[in-house]
């Protein structure tokens, strides 16, 4: 018998364009969702940001929200945890990590009352031993990571736990990205699973495999693939007794914890072998070789030193000193998500000036508005200097994502 616990993760970023969003729901999130409602052996464990549940409601797709609704009350998904916008959480400090994962519990618990913390889905499967510390503190009983950060023996009928007690999920990643890459079709999918659980090994005649997938990649990435594939492997699978789905909130039920304590090595599910080997762990954010990787994070850092400033004054008696941190607290928010620094990668193919400045924007205007706001409350002259660096790398980024472009352009020719 093989479990197989899937994954599904589903987010767009703060500023994305609401008629790509429009199209997003349409071609995918409406499709893969109400297919989920034709097969009565569904068990998904699904994330889903809270930006992104914010944004269907306001711009009038609440019916999407509504299937998640009945899949939820039919026990056909579960919802896991996440920090809302989507930041990097091992590259920011923890008190806006904690700060994003409890805006997004905020919206989750209201939209779905029933929910509880049981699993988290940390944005990228970026992981650290620290994140993986506080998730578990914070309440959690589980976290999804990528393969790679498996430091043992590849486990498949125990689940091992970090040394605070946290069940540590590791995705098979390399199935995974085959199912992403459309290299794997639903019948050669299920007789994978199939071989794995015909492997015997320690005399366990049970197994579990993860896999894990941005949702986006069944009929936006791939045109009809909740059909194609996922609803075929569905049907494949009702057919036969060797596979059973199961949500990774219940392995616990079905599989012993490892007695053994480990600790989850710094990585994404982007992150490759050869970045591990050369210590560079979230190689798409934050790669020591990217300019625009390296000029980001010293706006984020300076900002996060207003930020701090601001978080230790009392503001409550000065209304337009608590106006303009409001404001700026607002753009960070949005400002740090992940998708700023993933667009900077030309070497991965992945290149969007105007898509990086979208979320520099964030940052800047978060950073005018906490200037302001320690203005009002007459301590500007200490946050000068955090402020001028802002400046500063804003004009270089600009300068980087101007000549990058050039250089771009003449590899072509």
């Amino acid at each position: 018998m093989i479990y197989w616990a899937p994954l599904l993760h589903m987010y767009q970023p703060a500023f994305q364009d609401i008629r790509v969003l429009r199209q997003i729901d349409k071609e995918c999130y409406k499709p893969l969702l109400k297919m989920f409602e034709e097969h009565d052996n569904v068990k998904i464990s699904l994330n889903i940001n809270a930006v992104l549940l914010e944004m269907l409601h306001e711009f009038d797709l609440s019916d999407t929200i509504e299937i998640l609704h009945n899949l939820e009350s039919n026990s056909k998904i579960e919802i896991t945890g996440t920090a809302k916008f989507h930041p990097i959480l091992p590259l920011i400090p923890q008190n806006e990590a904690e700060h994003q994962i409890k805006i997004n519990e905020q919206v989750i618990k209201k939209e779905f009352e029933q929910w509880e913390r049981l699993g988290f889905f940390p944005p990228e499967m970026s992981i650290s031993s620290q994140v993986a510390k506080y998730i578990r503190e914070i309440g959690y009983k589980w976290v999804i990571v990528s393969g790679i950060a498996c430091p043992v023996d590849w486990p498949t009928d125990q689940i091992y736990c970090s040394p605070n007690g946290l069940q540590l999920f590791f995705r098979d990643d390399i199935l995974s990205n085959k199912v992403s890459f459309n290299t794997i079709n639903a019948k050669e999918f299920v007789e994978s699973l199939k071989e794995l659980s015909n492997f015997q090994e320690n005399g366990s005649d049970e197994k579990y495999v993860i896999t894990a997938q941005d949702g986006e990649t069944f009929g936006w990435h791939h045109k009809k693939f909740e059909r194609k594939f996922l609803s075929k492997t569905l049907e494949l699978i009702n057919d036969q007794s060797e596979i059973k789905l199961e949500f990774i909130s219940e392995l616990d039920k079905h599989f012993p914890i490892h007695k053994e304590r480990i600790v989850p090595r710094d990585s994404s599910w982007s992150t490759s072998n050869n970045d591990m080997e050369a210590e560079i762990p979230y190689p798409l954010w934050d790669h020591p070789d990217n300019r625009v990787h390296t000029l980001y994070w010293k706006i984020v850092k300076s900002l996060n030193n207003l930020m701090n400033l601001l978080d230790n004054l009392d503001l409550n008696q000065n209304w337009d000193a608590e106006r303009h941190y409001n404001t700026s607290r607002w753009f960070y928010d949005r400002g740090i998500c992940s998708d700023t620094t993933w667009w900077g990668n030309p070497n991965r193919g992945t290149w969007s000036p105007n898509l990086i400045y979208k979320g520099i924007e964030l940052l800047m205007k978060s950073a005018l508005n906490a200037q302001l706001a320690l203005v009002h409350a007459n301590q500007s002259d200490i946050a000068e200097g955090y402020f001028d660096s802002i400046s500063f790398y804003h004009n270089l980024l600009l300068m980087e994502l101007y000549s990058k472009t050039k250089e771009l352009k003449r590899r072509k020719k």
